[in-house]
């Protein structure tokens, strides 16, 4: 019985100093994202439309970068607006380059898409969002409950004030 014990012992202690090594996997970076590896960042400019039944303009900008802040030429980014950043509804208050609600751009070699969002010409809201959504071969995939997750996007906030005005000369 005592032999049996001491050659479990034996045993054990040879599994265990055998698996306990550690020689080829470093730690990561303190400074890098856990989870992100691709950041999309994104403004607007103006970000405020004052909705007076003509149609103006805003220069959207979006940087895609890899998580040490090298660029990321040729990735496709979808651009849609949306109510809000919870809400999955598409709206079409405004439009983009190609006269169209979404547009999607592929980014240049310095990892950025510019587009060109025209504002609505009726008051719908006080508020939107340009959705900035990087496609993950070929589609620009959400998440499962919300926008929230793991995908590489960005929420570019544009303020609307109301003039009043429904089209040019109308008052309201």
């Amino acid at each position: 019985m005592k032999k049996a014990l001491f050659l479990l012992i034996i045993a054990g202690l040879v599994l265990g100093v055998s698996s306990c090594k550690r020689s080829e996997i470093d730690d990561p970076a303190w400074d890098t994202p856990s989870g992100f590896y691709v950041l999309v960042e994104g403004s607007a400019n103006p970000a405020v439309f004052f909705i007076d039944g003509n149609i103006h303009s805003s220069k959207i900008y979006v940087r895609v970068t890899a998580s040490d802040g090298s660029p990321l030429p040729g990735e496709t980014v979808f651009f849609e607006q949306l109510e809000d950043v919870a809400s999955h509804r598409q709206l079409n208050w405004g439009f983009f380059d190609n006269s169209a609600a979404t547009i999607r751009k592929v980014t240049n070699a310095n990892g950025e898409v510019n587009v060109t969002f025209y504002s609505p010409t009726e008051y719908h809201s006080g508020g939107m969002y340009i959705h900035a959504l990087m496609e993950v071969d070929g589609h620009a995939y959400r998440g499962s409950l919300s926008h929230m997750g793991n995908v590489p996007q960005d929420f570019i906030a544009i303020a609307m004030y109301n003039s009043g005005v429904t089209s040019a000369g109308d008052d309201r």
